[in-house]
């Protein structure tokens, strides 16, 4: 092609990378301005920009993506009318350049928003961009900084702009390779970091055995790679043989010695317990270990532990789908996010072990045995509620058809037991037993969450059929709590049993183990404990929204609810409600249940329209009363006496706020 037919060719390549930005300003200004009051929440929150007014950043930002997106249609135009003179040969040389960086300038916002934007619910994922108007904004931005490139390159000579393109071509050549390498190596090794969605269930199990040998609280793995002793073949047992398979609950943090599987042998010891499981498995990998691994032991029981965190599903169901600009997307973010979780981690190493300490007392050697407060947390706290979170919102949800898949897994493991019984112990998840987290847990789910809703669903599975079951919901909540008030069952903010929760867990098994094997009655506890199912921290004196608005309209007619929503206004103007300041809720002239009932016979009558949109408005600013803040109202930012700030209590009660006005007849 010649010098001309390049440039024609380049034209209309520059006219489309023109054309797509000044979209992208277009659509990044409308999410702005429909997210405006989220925006200048995330905006005060970014270091050095909490200084001053959130309103300041974002009028500059809608100024830049505005300017961008004028000066993108311009240069259009322009493109579409120009003439060719001078040297098309250089003309063509010059557009290809622009091309190129605007090849760089996209990566460069690529991987801003999977290395910077996007943050991790766990160490298993996912890791995607939290708030997706950050990456509108970053790829706007980006498209203006590409637009401005040419004014740019006057300040620097020819040779510094070869070596900057020289260097930015060898970033995007490393990454792009980077990326093809781990895509390969995640297909064929186990490697917890290399572990994605798509990753085959054998490479998923065996990403986290560990090599015969090698310790683990002073306890060597078996030859098989489990964490128990030697299996022996029937010719060489005594007892009766129990085959335990689960997931990272079988391999458990603690010493051997502590394992659930093992308290059970010394509770019933006329049984012999074998452990079988993998971190990160699933019930459909429970039924691989019982063909391939348990059944070849001819067990006369197999027990299969369900933990209700993550068995339900294989993984928790997305709330949306991946982005382009998620780090979920692509390998290199999600083992770059993996590194930066394992840098950052606080606990103790458990596993680091060596033959020398074998003999000494456990206690000594691991003191959080016996002493929970010496118990080094495995996550941050923001990290582990996340993860509790997506747990709940995996179990605590009815999702349509999850369960009867899970269930149909299930059948499919005692048709391949055959004549070998087969019994499920449920393993309940933390935020079913530590009141505390299940209040933020469900301050960070915006569907509404049924605490007790796996136990039910499994209950009621297993008496429609021959199906043995043992929950340990029950047997964990009945424990009595330390003297601070909590049972610690789990170790500190980490899903798994401490040696505590070893005990009951174990005591629980042994009573399975004994009614299965001697022909007795499996133990019955009755019905499920009375637990809060759906309130958050924020929402307990709450009764449900349509009972109220049922209860006002019995009462007062809607002029009298458009007065307390009057009122209620007329005050927020008097205190100067702005967003950063939370006041104490006595300072309201009705209960803040009085006025969200209010606001829910508004928006379902017939009232005027603007009164309906003053009201839609006004219900999530009941978050910023509070109790005990006193009459003269502090920053958002104020950490309480339980180390939380006022404004992660008020943004949580804004979601509950919201969930509950659209739950409530024709809100929407």
């Amino acid at each position: 092609m010649n010098s001309t037919g390049k440039l024609y060719l380049y034209r209309i390549l520059l006219i489309a990378v023109h054309a797509l930005g000044v979209a992208l300003c277009v659509y990044t200004l409308e999410q702005m301005w429909e997210y405006r009051v989220l925006l200048r929440l995330l905006l005060e929150r970014i270091p050095i920009l909490h200084l001053m007014s959130g309103m300041v950043p974002m009028v500059v930002l809608f100024v830049a993506i505005g300017t961008a997106a004028i000066l993108g249609t311009g240069e259009i135009v322009r493109l579409l009318r120009v003439r060719h003179r001078g040297d098309t040969a250089q003309l063509s040389k010059d557009a290809a350049a622009r091309l190129r960086s605007a090849l760089y300038v996209a990566m460069g916002c690529l991987c801003f928003c999977v290395f910077v934007l996007s943050t991790p619910e766990s160490f298993s994922g996912p890791f995607r961009v939290r708030h997706t108007i950050g990456a509108w904004i970053a790829a706007s931005l980006a498209y203006g900084v590409w637009r401005t490139l040419p004014s740019l390159g006057s300040v620097f000579s020819q040779r510094t702009r070869g070596r900057i393109e020289l260097v930015a071509m060898n970033v995007f050549l490393v990454l792009i390779l980077a990326e093809i390498v781990l895509r390969i190596a995640s297909a064929v090794w186990a490697s917890p970091l290399l572990v994605t969605e798509s990753t085959s269930s054998e490479i998923r199990r065996d990403s986290e055995r560990m090599q015969p040998g090698v310790e683990r609280f002073s306890f060597p793995i078996n030859s098989a790679g489990h964490y128990d002793t030697e299996f022996l073949p029937r010719s060489e047992r005594s007892r009766p043989l129990v085959v335990t398979i689960g997931d990272s609950f079988s391999y458990g943090v603690v010493p051997h010695y502590y394992h659930y599987t093992t308290v059970a042998e010394r509770e019933f010891p006329d049984a012999e317990v074998y452990n079988i499981g993998f971190p990160g498995t699933n019930p459909v990998d429970y039924l691989h270990h019982l063909i391939e691994e348990a059944l070849p032991l001819e067990p006369d029981l197999v027990v299969i532990a369900l933990f209700v965190g993550n068995d339900i599903l294989a993984q928790a169901p997305s709330t949306s789908p991946i982005r382009w600009y998620d780090a979920q997307r692509y390998m290199v973010g999600i083992v770059w996010h993996r590194l930066q979780i394992l840098s950052r981690a606080q606990s103790s190493d458990w596993t680091r072990d060596s033959a020398d300490t074998i003999g000494e007392d456990l206690v000594s050697r691991y003191p959080w045995i016996t002493d929970t407060a010496q118990e080094t947390p495995s996550m941050s706290e923001e990290i582990y509620t996340e993860l509790e979170a997506r747990n709940a919102f995996q179990g605590a949800i009815d999702h349509p058809g999850v369960y009867d898949r899970f269930f149909t897994v299930l059948q499919q493991i005692e048709d391949a037991a055959g004549d070998v019984p087969v019994a499920f112990l449920v393993i309940p998840d933390e935020y079913q037993v530590n009141d505390e987290l299940w209040q933020a847990v469900v301050a960070k789910n915006e569907q509404p969450l049924q605490r007790d809703l796996p136990q039910r669903k499994i209950r009621e599975w297993a008496s429609t059929g021959n199906h043995v079951v043992l929950d340990l919901l029950p047997l964990l909540l009945a424990e009595e709590p330390l003297p601070d008030g909590q049972r610690h069952l789990y170790h500190l903010r980490d899903t798994h049993f401490n040696a505590r929760g070893n005990a009951v867990a174990g005591r629980g098994l042994a009573q399975l183990i004994q009614a299965q094997l001697t022909g007795g009655e499996i133990p019955d506890y009755g019905p499920l404990p009375e637990i809060p199912a759906t309130t958050s921290p924020q929402a307990v004196s709450s009764t449900d929204p349509v009972a109220q608005e049922a209860t006002l309209t019995a009462t007062a007619p809607s002029d009298a609810a458009t007065e307390v929503v009057r009122q209620f206004g007329t005050r927020i103007s008097a205190l100067g409600i702005d967003g950063s300041t939370v006041f104490d809720e006595t300072l309201l002239d009705h209960s803040k249940d009085e006025i969200k009932s209010a606001v829910v016979v508004i928006l379902n009558g017939d009232i005027a329209a603007d009164q309906q949109a003053f009201a839609r408005e006004a219900a999530p600013v009941l978050a910023f009363f509070q109790p005990g803040v006193g009459e003269q109202g502090v920053a958002l930012d104020t950490v309480r006496p339980d180390q939380r700030t006022w404004r992660s209590v008020v943004e949580a009660e804004i979601q509950q706020i919201n969930r509950d006005l659209a739950a409530a007849g024709k809100v929407q």
